[in-house]
């Protein structure tokens, strides 16, 4: 457990002796995260995973980062109509069923201990991302000068909430698939008929359906009431409200709640695991036509420990664990939006060119002219043999790997799959609507609180 500096000096309090219950609340999500690929067979099918992130109950660990979770698929629900309509005109006829899991037991040392959960949230490729250093850009912008005032003024906050991260960010040990691996999976999904998979690295949200306890152990002794750790600390959370650009409005409010124990350098409690922070929406931008995305800033205002009232604490966002394909990106004042991918215009312009080649006709641009010029007719040969690479890729971008093979059988089915595939590409990467910024509630977050006032003259 990592410790923050106090930001004030304040006499002991009376400390009590009562024994604390270690309780881990329903609702309460653990975050597993899948140990293999595994290829989905049937209901009843064993999943095993190990646990992301520690779980605290009040003051301590509980349940240590690494433990192995055991489940199994619960249900295959199959697609709604739409959905798979979507995937039929796509080319790809594979059952698409949504996997439910459930996760039933967890071994700490010397036990398996049995659980209840209901998978509620799935992540691919998860990465924590982290706003962006305000010290890089006073740097890039005034110099040597600006560099040694901000590395002054940030030393000590950033000594402990750094060595913080480092020490906790359970996210680096996830391994990413390398290249190959990502070829062959992207290969494997490309195919009209593909088994489905529960990939590696996949971490899911499993919330509890019924406490577990942990006996009573005696607590930390608890700092002062009132007490609030230094400027700009970083505190582990978890968002306990959805927000979405595109309904999210200004001024409104939203939850999270500490997941980790936040202590003095003294060892006494600041804040034990299950105190809410709340705070409200101050930004919001739906996303919008040709491409342009969704925006969205908050900020938490007001922190409330368990049997204490609230109090004043001003946090924004400085990080969140989101799936590395959604391109999130913060700022250095907490505003989370998605950056575009900078080859979003190579499916269309590929598109574009196979569709040209595959409306080619070959030698003459279909046309057979005689010496004289009068006559014009279209060869067979001509428009069998024309550009059957164009065609090729037209058909698979507009119809997947059944496009490759059926492009190359029938030329006008080859140019309306490039049609359909130029028309689809130049919409979703150029004139259609961008993506908008979505947290799921139980995403884990961290907030900075505030700095703290200059110390320059």
């Amino acid at each position: 457990m990592a410790t923050v500096i106090l930001a004030c000096a304040a006499p002991l309090s009376a400390q009590t002796t009562t024994d604390i219950a270690l309780v881990v609340p329903k609702g309460r999500p653990l975050r597993v995260v899948l140990a293999d690929t595994s290829t989905v067979r049937r209901v009843g099918q064993t999943v095993e995973g190990t646990l992301l992130e520690p779980v605290y109950a009040y003051d301590r660990v509980v349940l240590p980062a690494g433990a192995r979770v055991v489940g199994h698929v619960a249900r295959l629900d199959n697609p709604g109509k739409w959905s798979r309509a979507r995937a039929w005109m796509s080319g790809d006829v594979s059952p698409h069923r949504t996997i439910v899991l459930e996760f039933d037991s967890i071994d700490r040392p010397g036990e398996r201990m049995p659980i209840e959960t209901v998978v509620t949230n799935s992540v691919a490729r998860v990465k924590r991302q982290v706003a962006r250093d305000a010290a890089e850009d006073v740097q890039k912008k005034d110099g040597v000068v600006a560099r040694a005032k901000q590395k002054a003024r940030e030393t000590a906050a950033d000594a402990v909430s750094s060595t913080k991260q480092k020490a906790t960010d359970a996210i680096a040990a996830v391994k990413e698939p390398g290249r190959l691996e990502r070829l062959k999976v992207w290969a494997v999904d490309h195919l009209p008929y593909h088994p489905q998979f529960l990939r590696k690295g996949t971490v899911f949200d499993a919330e509890l359906r019924a406490p577990l306890t942990f006996g009573t152990v005696p607590p930390h002794p608890a700092a002062p009431e009132g007490t609030t750790p230094a400027s700009s600390s970083v505190l582990h959370a978890r968002l306990a409200t959805t927000l979405d650009s595109s309904k999210a409005e200004r001024g409104a409010p939203l939850e999270a709640v500490v997941t980790e124990p936040v202590f003095a350098d003294d060892g006494r409690l600041i804040f034990p695991e299950g105190t809410k922070l709340t705070g409200e929406v101050t930004f919001a931008r739906p996303a919008r036509r040709f491409h342009r995305n969704g925006q969205l800033r908050f900020l938490f205002e007001r922190v409330e420990p368990p049997d204490q009232e609230s109090a004043p604490l001003l946090a924004s966002l400085h990080a969140i664990d989101a799936s590395g394909d959604d391109r999130l990106a913060l700022d250095e004042e907490g505003g989370a939006g998605i950056t575009n991918s900078k080859t979003r215009f190579v499916a269309p312009a590929l598109a574009l060119l196979a569709l040209r080649a595959s409306a080619d006709q070959g030698e003459g641009r279909g046309f057979e002219r005689g010496a004289n010029g009068a006559g014009a007719r279209t060869t067979s040969a001509s428009v069998e043999r024309g550009h059957p690479l164009g065609r090729g890729l037209g058909g698979f971008i507009g119809f997947g790997m059944l496009g490759v093979g059926l492009s190359q059988v029938s030329r006008p089915l080859g140019l309306a799959f490039a049609a359909v595939g130029a028309a689809r590409t130049v919409y979703s990467n150029i004139l259609g609507r961008g993506q908008d910024v979505r947290f799921q509630a139980d995403t884990p977050i961290q907030v900075r609180l505030a700095p703290g006032p200059s110390s320059d003259p």
